[in-house]
């Protein structure tokens, strides 16, 4: 066992999705997100070297190019008749195809901004996610309806939008069966986990109803894979208050653009106290499957319990790094090693081996992991999808500033088609659902500013009170509320024009 396998059992069987790569995108999720849903993978090679002419190092393979390519397999000239127009043609839709930058030399590992199922290939980058959005959805009646809406949309004998019509004499016809692994689905069972799916089926159950409604299947796609790529930064929350939604760390949105801002340093704070939080959960449960004699990665390595200093480091020795090849440590990572032990001992006491085994071993991890772990594979993933500013690939000050494309998409998971709700009832439920506060939901029932405080996050009301009234403006903006006389305000597409 090495020290990326530690969390594995844990991962697997109590969250489904295992943050292991900093390079986590949405691209990915999506991929094995269509292939779980529908149950299905193709052969992408034909596309894969239409769009990829390069090999490592991105020098040109000439194995690729258009005369190469025709000689092989005359389909490729009814892409464009001459090599000028062909070369043309593939950069434009490479880079369409690779906006997300998942294509790489060999088909089996890339992953295409795919518009079709016919594009979703055996890639296995989405690290459980695709069957964690999968699982999640089809697990409840309502959320159902989304899935079904994301397969409807997939599924096309009829290229109609022009990516897919561009590419279409390259796609794969026939599609090979895969098995969706029952994984995901009994770690959402775990009770830990049952108010958080409960409250993103509601979420699903209100945005399939927009899915429904509207027939651009491209948006239907878009949408899903943005609510799926939110919902592990939601799940690590949750499961950061075991799974308690009252006890969840707020995410506050800061909507305004000043680095400098109160709100913006607030939004940061939460942040990083929700991954904390998530960290310590993961280190509990590892604890836990020391004490039963669990395997830790899922398969076979099981940990002897001690609170001995000189068994515990023979059980580090034994551990592998997380170098590639996962050599055995070196002195300096032992002794890095157990001073987190040390450290363990003194919080827990001796009586507690297992505790500080497993609080010691997750130290260890997120120290060493240094490619991925929890904070880069939810950072990384809500960024690039659009939640986390700065968006995409963009470094900086990290907020919860959600992209335009993103908060639309959370409000139709906040508000059914056609409908439309007071700005306290919308507030609440981007709370309930995604655990999202701007600060200025306050009632008899509710206060943003104490559940903040809670938690040591202080901040000045009127600083979250102008942080929501840049999120009705926005939203205004995109024609999704409207605010009337006396100060009131309904949220939803009820007025949209």
């Amino acid at each position: 066992m090495h020290k990326g396998e530690i969390l594995n059992g844990a991962f697997v069987h109590e969250v489904s999705w295992r943050p292991s790569s900093g390079s986590i995108k949405p691209v990915h999720v999506a991929n094995g997100f269509v292939r779980a849903l529908t149950g299905q993978q193709f052969d992408v090679e034909r596309l894969h070297q239409f769009v990829v002419w390069w090999k490592h190092g991105k020098r040109p393979d000439e194995e690729r190019s258009y005369d190469a390519l025709v000689r092989e397999d005359p389909t490729y000239a009814s892409i464009a008749g001459s090599s000028g127009a062909f070369d043309r043609a593939r950069r434009f839709l490479g880079g369409l195809l690779n906006a997300d930058s998942g294509l790489y030399p060999a088909a089996a590992m890339s992953d295409m901004t795919l518009t079709c199922v016919q594009m979703a290939s055996r890639s296995g980058n989405d690290r459980g996610l695709g069957n964690f959005g999968a699982a999640l959805l089809r697990a409840g009646a309502g959320s159902r309806a989304l899935a079904d809406a994301v397969v409807r949309a997939a599924a096309t004998d009829k290229p109609e939008d022009p990516i897919t019509v561009a590419v279409w004499p390259l796609l794969a016809t026939d599609g090979k069966k895969v098995k969706v692994t029952s994984n995901s689905l009994s770690a959402l069972e775990c009770p830990h986990n049952a108010q958080f799916v409960r409250a993103l089926q509601e979420a699903a159950t209100d945005l399939a109803t927009h899915e429904v409604a509207q027939g651009n299947r491209l948006r239907t796609l878009e949408r899903v894979v943005q609510f799926t790529c939110v919902a592990p930064l939601v799940h690590a929350q949750a499961l950061g208050a075991n799974g308690d939604p009252a006890a969840r760390i707020p995410l506050l949105l800061a909507m305004g653009g000043a680095l400098s801002d109160e709100v913006t340093t607030a939004s940061e704070l939460s942040m990083r106290l929700v991954y904390e939080a998530f960290e310590e959960w993961l280190a509990d449960r590892l604890a836990d499957r020391i004490a039963r004699r669990e395997p830790l990665d899922g398969e076979s390595s099981v940990l002897e319990c001690s609170s001995d200093g000189r068994e515990v480091r023979r059980i580090f020795r034994g551990i592998g790094s997380a170098e590639k090849e996962h050599p055995a440590p070196d002195e300096e990572t032992l002794e890095s090693r157990m001073a987190a032990f040390q450290e363990a001992r003194l919080e827990f006491g001796r009586e507690e081996p297992s505790k500080v085994l497993g609080h010691a071993l997750v130290s260890a991890y997120l120290q060493e992991y240094s490619s991925g772990g929890p904070r880069e594979f939810l950072g990384g993933l809500s960024r690039r999808v659009g939640l986390i500013y700065p968006h995409f690939q963009g470094r900086g000050t990290r907020r919860l500033r959600p992209s335009t494309a993103v908060l639309d998409m959370l409000v139709r998971a906040c508000v059914p088609s056609g409908q439309s709700v007071s700005l306290p009832t919308f507030l609440g439920r981007l709370w309930e659902r995604f655990g999202l506060l701007t600060g200025g939901h306050r009632s008899e029932a509710w206060d943003d500013v104490v559940a903040l405080h809670n938690h040591g996050i202080t901040i000045d009301a009127a600083a979250l009170d102008e942080n929501t009234e840049m999120l009705v403006t926005q939203l205004e903006a995109m024609g999704l509320a409207r605010r009337y006389a006396d100060n009131v305000t309904f949220v939803g597409d009820a007025d949209a024009v």
